[in-house]
């Protein structure tokens, strides 16, 4: 795995641009991924929040109302999801955009907010006998805006299994072979070839193909850089940054 699992949720935000522009970079969203029809679309993450206004009340109420709830009863499944969603939806007014890229740029204020959606869905996941997929769409962005390629992995499998798809499955893949698991992007990468239609199939194995080929030689390339690191430094950490897959730039991102 090529995210160090014991700085998890590394708040590295420069990867997760270079990770996404991998995207771009082989056309992987000419099929679909981040679109409408694709489920739990990566972009969909970032609002475009100025990060200096404060969380919205209405979003204050709500969490507090799930807390009380989660008091009263520690296994409410609702509560978690509302705790889930509505910290993810406050991060996003604490969202800055950096004004020479368009870039989100996650404050620490955001980051806390994030913090507080997965560890509300994790919680969730314990007691949940089939996970809500549409709340695990969402909460997929928060683990990308994280940087945690396994959480996001882990997610977006979720959303995939309930709504199979190309989009859904190769969206899966992206994040599997982001976070170093090869093996586990190319199952992921047929599914997709599988649930696309007609002449998509071709595209989209190509698509895929490169991507793969792309995670493959940065994996190696991470791997001999571990190896060669001076002690007390630990390239992995910020797997892809610096360049990555493709270069640190994206379109401007859309709302949810």
């Amino acid at each position: 795995m090529l995210f160090d699992l014991q700085g998890k949720r590394r708040r590295v935000i420069q990867v997760v641009y270079a990770l996404l522009a991998a995207l771009f970079l082989i056309g992987f969203v000419g099929f679909g991924v981040g679109t409408e029809s694709g489920v739990g679309g990566i972009f969909d993450a970032f609002s475009g929040g100025d990060g200096a206004s404060s969380t919205n009340p209405q979003y204050e109420e709500d969490i507090e109302q799930a807390e009380q709830q989660l008091a009263q009863d520690p296994k409410d499944e609702r509560a978690m999801i509302q705790l889930a969603e509505t910290h993810y939806l406050a991060a996003q007014d604490q969202l800055e955009t950096d004004e020479e890229t368009g870039q989100p740029i996650v404050t620490d204020e955001a980051r806390l907010e994030l913090d507080e959606s997965v560890t509300a869905w994790e919680d969730y996941l314990k007691v949940a006998k089939k996970p809500d997929a549409d709340t695990a769409a969402l909460v997929v962005q928060a683990y990308v805006l994280l940087n945690d390629a396994e959480g996001a992995a882990e997610t977006q499998r979720i959303v995939a299994e309930d709504r199979p798809s190309q989009n859904a499955y190769g969206t899966l893949a992206l994040y599997l072979y982001l976070g170093g698991d090869i093996q586990g992007g190319d199952e992921a990468a047929k599914q997709a070839v599988a649930e696309a239609e007609g002449s998509q199939k071709g595209m989209v194995k190509r698509q895929l193909d490169q991507l793969a080929e792309q995670a493959v030689k940065q994996k190696k390339q991470l791997e001999k850089q571990a190896k060669n690191a001076p002690q007390g430094e630990n390239p992995l950490q910020q797997p892809l940054g610096g360049g990555g897959l493709g270069a640190p730039t994206a379109p401007a991102p859309t709302t949810p």
